[in-house]
């Protein structure tokens, strides 16, 4: 039961900073007030302070998952405006098109693989983040943090039920 209460706050505490993160990169302007939320090259860092405490990460651990949260955030960003013209495209293309047309099958395989990439991106800042930390904390971070990555097809509820 404890575990599952764990994994709960974890993942509520990350889709909160998912959604904070998110909504600053739609933001056309910095208007978040900087004394509502501490800002370091324009990432909102509260998302990360659910890693710290839960995982009980040491100062120089945090210094470590910060520095490559920060590295990573431009990446992530081109990769998302990325994902965003593409499915803008397809969408204009597909709604063109009454069937799946070689365009729209060229779109969507160009979106497939556009998809892949942001994901093997990611996977790989999971794993730089998780070699900052001692293997136990590495392997709870992992834990919680892989089935977002990999989809909900790979989350424990989807588990519980493909055992029903």
């Amino acid at each position: 039961m404890k575990h599952g209460l764990i994994i709960l706050i974890v993942a509520v505490l990350l889709g909160v900073g998912m959604y904070f993160g998110s909504q600053q990169m739609l933001r056309p302007c910095a208007c978040t007030d900087a004394t509502q939320m501490p800002v370091e090259n324009d990432s909102l860092l509260p998302e990360l302070q659910w890693l710290r405490l839960s995982l009980h990460l040491t100062d120089a651990q945090f210094e470590k998952v910060r520095a490559l949260h920060l590295a990573y955030q431009p990446r992530c960003a081109e990769l998302c405006k990325r994902v965003q013209s593409s499915d803008q495209v397809l969408m204009e293309s597909s709604s063109r098109s009454r069937t799946v047309s070689g365009d729209v099958l060229k779109l969507m395989r160009e979106r497939a693989d556009l998809t892949l990439e942001c994901q093997q991106a990611m996977m790989q800042h999971v794993y730089d983040t998780a070699a900052c930390m001692a293997p136990e904390q590495a392997d709870s971070y992992l834990k919680v943090v892989l089935p977002h990555v990999l989809g909900p097809a790979h989350s424990p509820a989807a588990a519980s039920h493909a055992s029903h």
